[in-house]
């Protein structure tokens, strides 16, 4: 457990500069530029999606004539749902994804890569802000969808989920990247593991029931293609400003009926921050403060006589 952090210092966990991965930070950029017309026309498959990764080798960047093995291949893989204009390129960002480190050929492997974090790092976003609670978590500051953030939808569900979707841009997620990510979770059972959590930050489900008591429990999402899980991120309302951090990892944790578990998913972040919130009364004296200098300025018509 670690206390908040202020917003202004979120650092990312590995060094860029360490981790050698196959899609650089430029391309990263050049994907994100072209961003979906508004955020009022968000579409409801912008989400996260669980998959397993299909592609078994790659070219080599430092040498394209040599081809490396994929240390991500077969693996439960975090991923995010970008569309973009052109809904024909619309595809996923791998979160936390296993890289190689340094030189590939020397086979040196991270359990993560440089784009590990939600809001991504690469975007210069600010954390996800937590936001008043209502009902069960009238007393929290909890996470909320919110069309003026892509980050925002915490839903997560397998990538099989999308055939379901009579949508174009939707299919296009599902087929992008040469149908990488289209292998079916099967029998696998998945968990997210909680690895670390900053002081004060909590995991809830639907009902407001915690999720995790301690570091390294597991909290099973679903089984198979066919599940949805949104898990709700919250604080005290009185909670320190700064940022929170929750790293997390997936796990098959079936072992049941012969069933060979599907290799874990390297690790990832979900970043949030406590925003100073004004109370009630006080933004009721800025709205009387501002009607009486609007009156004095606009007198009626009465007045003015």
């Amino acid at each position: 457990m670690r206390s908040p952090t202020p917003v202004t210092s979120v650092l990312l966990a590995v060094p860029l500069a360490a981790i050698a991965s196959f899609t650089s930070v430029e391309t990263a950029r050049a994907q994100h530029a072209e961003p979906i017309p508004g955020p009022e026309e968000k579409p409801e498959y912008q989400h996260y999606y669980i998959g397993v990764d299909g592609r078994e080798i790659f070219t080599n960047p430092a040498d394209p004539s040599q081809f490396v093995n994929n240390p991500n291949y077969n693996r439960l893989t975090f991923l995010f749902a970008h569309p973009v204009l052109d809904e024909t390129n619309n595809h996923f960002h791998g979160i936390g994804s296993y890289s190689f480190i340094g030189d590939p050929l020397n086979n040196e492997i991270s359990d993560t890569n440089f784009n590990n974090r939600i809001p991504e790092t690469y975007t210069g976003l600010p954390p996800i802000t937590l936001l008043p609670g209502k009902g069960i978590f009238a007393d929290q500051l909890i996470s909320k969808d919110t069309p003026s953030s892509e980050y925002t939808n915490l839903t997560m569900k397998p990538v099989a989920s999308l055939l379901d979707i009579d949508d174009s841009g939707a299919q296009a997620l599902y087929n992008s990247s040469g149908g990488r990510w289209q292998g079916l979770l099967g029998d696998a059972t998945v968990a997210l593991e909680l690895l670390s959590i900053t002081d004060g930050l909590q995991v809830a489900d639907s009902t407001g029931a915690d999720l995790f008591s301690s570091i390294g429990d597991r909290y099973i999402i679903g089984s198979g293609d066919n599940f949805s899980f949104t898990p709700t991120f919250y604080t005290d309302k009185s909670a320190p400003l700064g940022t929170y951090t929750a790293e997390f990892r997936l796990v098959d944790v079936n072992e049941e009926n012969s069933h060979t578990p599907l290799a874990s998913s390297g690790r990832f972040f979900l970043d949030f921050q406590v925003e100073s919130v004004p109370e009630p009364s006080t933004l009721l004296g800025f709205t009387m403060l501002g009607l009486l200098a609007f009156f004095k300025k606009h007198p009626s018509k009465g007045q003015a006589d």
